[in-house]
């Protein structure tokens, strides 16, 4: 199969074009910050425009100043209101202690549905998702050795090389 390149600029440009059009938008992901929900290189995510953010919500934002920063997509930990803004404050699933703190302003869209291998629809904000995630979040002095487990385990060792 034939592949295209492009910068990750010109790829977000287009995203955000069609997100401003009012069209849902399907991306691949890459990385190990939203693991064990989306895995990089395995999973896309459909992205939905929307104003209506909760915690919980997983959301692509552009952290940094224009032009220097980076696309991210992570899960919304709470919402605060600082001195008339409104504030994400967000983390990976996969990561173990850091939060990125965001303006509402920076967020672009929040992930609807999730394609387990690219096929298996999950729908990020069901009850038994966020079950799930609040299941997680509980073990989080013990994921730094699950999450090792996981990437070791026979059928992700091939994936993990593959893709980082």
């Amino acid at each position: 199969m034939d592949k295209m390149v492009i910068s990750n600029d010109e790829f977000f440009a287009e995203v955000k074009r069609l997100l401003a059009s009012e069209r849902k938008v399907t991306i691949p992901v890459k990385g190990y910050s939203m693991l064990p929900f989306i895995r990089g290189g395995k999973d896309l995510v459909v992205l939905e425009p929307e104003n209506d953010y909760r915690p919980g919500d997983i959301v692509l934002f552009y952290v940094g100043r224009e032009g220097e920063g980076r696309y991210v997509m992570h899960r919304i930990i709470r919402l605060e209101e600082r001195k008339g803004t409104m504030w994400a404050v967000i983390r990976g699933d996969g990561v173990l202690e850091n939060t990125e703190q965001v303006p509402l302003s920076s967020v672009i869209a929040r992930a609807v549905t999730v394609l387990r291998d690219g096929k298996r629809p999950v729908d990020p904000r069901s009850p038994g998702h966020l079950r799930k995630v609040r299941f997680w979040d509980a073990l989080r002095p013990f994921r730094r050795y699950i999450l090792f487990v996981y990437k070791h385990l026979p059928w992700n060792i091939g994936w993990v090389r593959q893709n980082y």
